[in-house]
């Protein structure tokens, strides 16, 4: 039993990990590429991403969606 429930958790465990740099790298991608933000704003929100990824993605995401015009 221990053999499958370590085989799931390491699955698990490798599909959040997809997910989390997936999820990084396209809220980075977007930061960059967003002609709204200017340069302070950029590296303000990179920032926020370095220190916490997943968290700082989500928000910055979910702020994006909420002030397109």
């Amino acid at each position: 039993m221990y053999i499958v429930t370590s085989a799931i958790s390491g699955i698990l465990g490798f599909i959040f990990l997809i997910v989390w740099v997936l999820l990084v790298v396209f809220t980075l991608l977007n930061i960059i590429r967003n002609p709204n933000l200017n340069l302070d704003n950029r590296i303000l929100w990179i920032i926020i991403i370095a220190v916490v990824p997943i968290i700082g993605s989500l928000v910055y995401l979910f702020w994006k969606s909420a002030n397109k015009p």
